[in-house]
């Protein structure tokens, strides 16, 4: 990927932005909706650090499934925005289930 020619001035993203990007990319991760998981930001030795609180989806070993999470939240948010995250913390709150059959309620 080239960065193209250069361009004077500087492009700055804000803390709402920030926080958004990394909602959203953790909830992808997580499996839980955007709208359940919470985000915030703080400094870890000059490189980003996230504190994640959300659910997660079904699965058998949460906890590894919750550190790959932090890890790839990470590297996604690093790669999207070109900041250094050092840290990315994550507190599981529950448990998002998949519900694969509905009930048809509906006179047949």
């Amino acid at each position: 990927m080239s960065a193209g020619p250069e361009v004077p001035g500087r492009v700055e993203v804000t803390a709402r932005a920030l926080t958004s990007l990394t909602r959203a990319v953790a909830a992808e991760r997580l499996g839980a909706p955007a709208s359940r998981v919470r985000v915030g930001l703080g400094d870890a030795s000059g490189s980003l650090a996230l504190d994640i609180t959300g659910p997660v989806a079904a699965g058998e070993d949460l906890v590894a499934h919750a550190t790959r999470v932090a890890d790839e939240v990470k590297g996604r948010v690093s790669e999207l925005t070109g900041r250094r995250v050092g840290s990315a913390h994550i507190e599981l709150t529950g448990i998002v289930r998949d519900h694969e059959t509905r009930v048809d309620r509906r006179a047949s």
